[in-house]
């Protein structure tokens, strides 16, 4: 295997990572895209612990992990006072915050950005895929998985039924919060430098493409998805500056005829319909006449 297959590889299993990270925040309902914000913290605090420290990458990366984990964690309680649209534009605020935070902290490159990482192996990246993987596929099949699905499905119902709903949102936006920043410790390591526009919306609307593409229903959804989108630059090189265009008409196409993605069942309701009946209904309630 060469360089070039060994880092195509490496890329995909990160992307794996980084799509599975949001997934388990999605899985409850919470849609996102503050996740760049995430994949920050765990690649700059990784790369600090590194370089300044002299610390092993797999410790470094567990606890850059863990630290984005806690700000998932406190992050989330705030937000879940609030509805899928205001929810969506909060973590896109908190993600722009992160960015500036690394923007003017000095002590890790500021503006100029951080290099000399290195150590994100195939092998060490197949590991952690294989677990994110394994946790997230007993997450599924557990009492708290179960717990997930219901709340996506109606929060309501779920309350009723006895389960703390605020406590399952938080959990999981800190659960996502570390399994992508276990994502981004390994993209700082393979790519031997960042800075904070490598995490940028941009980065958050691709991740959420991972997700979207291939389903939020199942957890294989955004691993299809990771590795459709990774290896689509790459087979389609040649159209060159067509790329872009081509790219953006699938996308289009997709989210037309498929919008509960390529695994998705049927009778998903799109994101954007979801909001458009929730706007519908508030109307309707303020405008409904009161006792007399």
């Amino acid at each position: 295997m060469n360089a070039y297959q060994e880092g195509l590889l490496i890329g995909i299993g990160v992307n794996i990572i980084l799509a599975l990270g949001l997934w388990v925040t999605v899985s409850t309902g919470q849609f996102s895209l503050g996740h760049a914000g995430f994949m920050a913290i765990g690649a700059y605090l990784a790369s600090m612990f590194t370089l300044k420290m002299g610390w092993g990458l797999v410790p470094s990366m567990i606890v850059a992990a863990a630290v984005a984990g806690v700000v998932g964690a406190v992050f989330g309680f705030p937000a879940l006072r609030l509805n899928e649209m205001y929810l969506i534009m909060a973590t896109l605020g908190f993600a722009g915050l992160v960015q500036i935070f690394f923007i003017n902290f000095d002590y890790l490159g500021g503006v100029a950005g951080l290099h000399g990482m290195h150590g994100t192996t195939l092998p060490l990246t197949l590991i952690v895929t294989a677990l994110v993987m394994l946790y997230v596929w007993l997450l599924t099949r557990s009492r708290l998985g179960l717990a997930h699905e219901a709340i996506r499905q109606d929060v309501q119902a779920a309350r009723a039924c006895g389960l703390n709903v605020t406590s399952i949102k938080v959990l999981a936006f800190g659960v996502g919060g570390f399994i992508t920043g276990l994502g981004g410790a390994l993209a700082a390591h393979q790519r031997l430098f960042i800075s904070p526009d490598t995490f940028d919306i941009q980065q958050s609307v691709v991740i959420l493409l991972f997700v979207m593409l291939g389903g939020s229903e199942t957890w294989r959804g955004p691993v299809l998805g990771a590795i459709i989108l990774t290896l689509f630059p790459e087979v389609f090189r040649f159209l060159n500056d067509w790329y872009l265009f081509v790219y953006g008409a699938l996308l289009v196409i997709l989210v037309i005829f498929r919008p509960q993605g390529i695994l998705g069942r049927g009778a998903t309701v799109p994101l954007s319909s979801r909001l458009f009946r929730m706007g519908t209904s508030s109307r309707h309630r303020r405008s409904a006449p009161g006792p007399s």
